[in-house]
């Protein structure tokens, strides 16, 4: 009996030793996180490009003066330091109007006051332009029709001493005497002081010449020759 007893003991205890109490019990290891996948976000472009923007709607034109003509400027061509610009005048009103000559035009600053800039008629020496040096002829426009007139200048620094004149405006009469018109435009003519200015004339007058090397103006009507 006392054998018994002393083997029953001996389990009891070999049980004891090979288990753990619950709250010691090792947890068999969670899963891993099943991956987050962001909501798919429709009517947005991929890989962060913007979407394309909508282009404005063209402007209306400017409302006719009691002149019954508007000017506008086309943006000007750039080239080495030389500038062309086309002026386009309308006929607006519901009569004919008539030019001959060239437009009077002043250079305006930022708060609308005339620079000091010598505007001749013809190139002026600037460069060698198309119709630019041509005689002035009659123009005359039924309603709705247009005519353009050239200008030309060179943003170049000659002298480092004379300040830079950078226009921000021209104040443009069709003829002398006429009413006057503001047109926004950069007018940057560097320390040269002055602008050459051709006659008026219509635009399916063809060309006197061929340009023999110069780039295509983007949206003048006025092609160069160095």
């Amino acid at each position: 009996m006392a054998a018994l007893g002393a083997t029953a003991g001996l389990l009891g205890l070999l049980t004891a030793c090979g288990s753990k109490p619950a709250a010691e019990a090792v947890a068999a290891p969670a899963p891993p996180p099943a991956p987050s996948v962001a909501p798919i976000e429709t009517g947005k472009p991929p890989y962060g490009e913007q979407p394309s923007r909508t282009p404005s709607p063209p402007s209306a034109p400017p409302t006719c003066p009691e002149s019954g003509v508007y000017v506008l400027a086309e943006e000007p061509s750039a080239a080495m330091g030389l500038r062309a610009m086309t002026l386009k005048l309308t006929n607006c009103g519901k009569r004919t109007y008539t030019l001959k000559g060239y437009p009077t035009i002043r250079v305006l600053d930022e708060d609308g006051k005339p620079l000091d800039v010598r505007v001749s008629h013809g190139s002026a020496g600037i460069a060698t332009l198309d119709n630019f040096d041509a005689p002035p002829r009659q123009v005359t426009l039924r309603p709705n029709e247009t005519a353009l007139a050239g200008v030309v200048w060179r943003n170049t620094v000659t002298d480092s001493t004379v300040p830079a004149v950078n226009g921000k405006a021209l104040d443009v009469a069709p003829a002398e005497g006429s009413p006057r018109q503001t047109v926004a435009e950069l007018i940057d003519l560097g320390n040269t002081g002055k602008l050459g200015v051709s006659p008026w004339y219509t635009p399916e007058e063809p060309a006197k010449k061929t340009p023999t090397s110069t780039p295509t103006p983007r949206r003048s009507a006025w092609t160069t020759t160095q």
